[in-house]
């Protein structure tokens, strides 16, 4: 490969691990991601280690992570028994899936330890004294909100799809 390509391809992979680490990802699975995104061939796990510079077990293991995701696949290559793994090209579906999922996941443990806040608002409420009873009344209404803004990120989300986006018809 051409060198100014090659450079190319490490500048955008350095980036793409920036940017994942950035938004919360691990690094490795952001780069493994750009480098099959840009690869035109689907790649061993021994070329995506030697090419990034990290051993077989961590390339195997955060490629796993990609296709629980459904960022990536693993293809057959004839001839070869090794095996071989090609990008989903839709970047912006899979942004958009992460995003439902990682939301629901953290407000659904959120609402959780709301739920049990509320039971020990209303526990205290039945045994508490004037002021404690306008607190607790003051916690409820907060949560309350919180709630209403949980159901309405829900509904947002279920709203947007990758085609609407693209479109501009959010």
């Amino acid at each position: 490969m051409e060198q100014k390509i090659m450079d190319f391809v490490d500048t955008f992979i350095e980036g793409a691990g920036e940017m994942g680490s950035g938004l919360g990802l691990n690094r490795s699975v952001a780069q493994l991601y750009a480098l099959l995104y840009l690869s035109n061939t689907p790649l061993s796990l021994d070329d995506m280690a030697n090419h990034l510079k990290i051993s077989k077990g961590n390339v195997s293991m955060n490629i796993r992570i990609l296709e629980s995701w459904n960022a990536v696949r693993k293809v057959w290559v004839k001839g070869s028994r090794k095996d071989y793994y090609e990008a989903d090209l839709d970047i912006l579906k899979i942004i958009v899936t992460r995003l439902k999922e990682g939301l629901n996941r953290r407000m659904s443990q959120a609402l959780s330890l709301l739920q049990n806040a509320e039971q020990t608002i209303a526990e205290n409420n039945q045994n508490g004294n004037t002021k404690d009873k306008e607190q607790f009344k003051v916690f409820q209404e907060r949560i309350d909100r919180i709630k209403k803004i949980h159901s309405m990120t829900t509904a947002l989300l279920t709203t947007i799809s990758p085609e609407k986006f693209l479109m501009g018809n959010l």
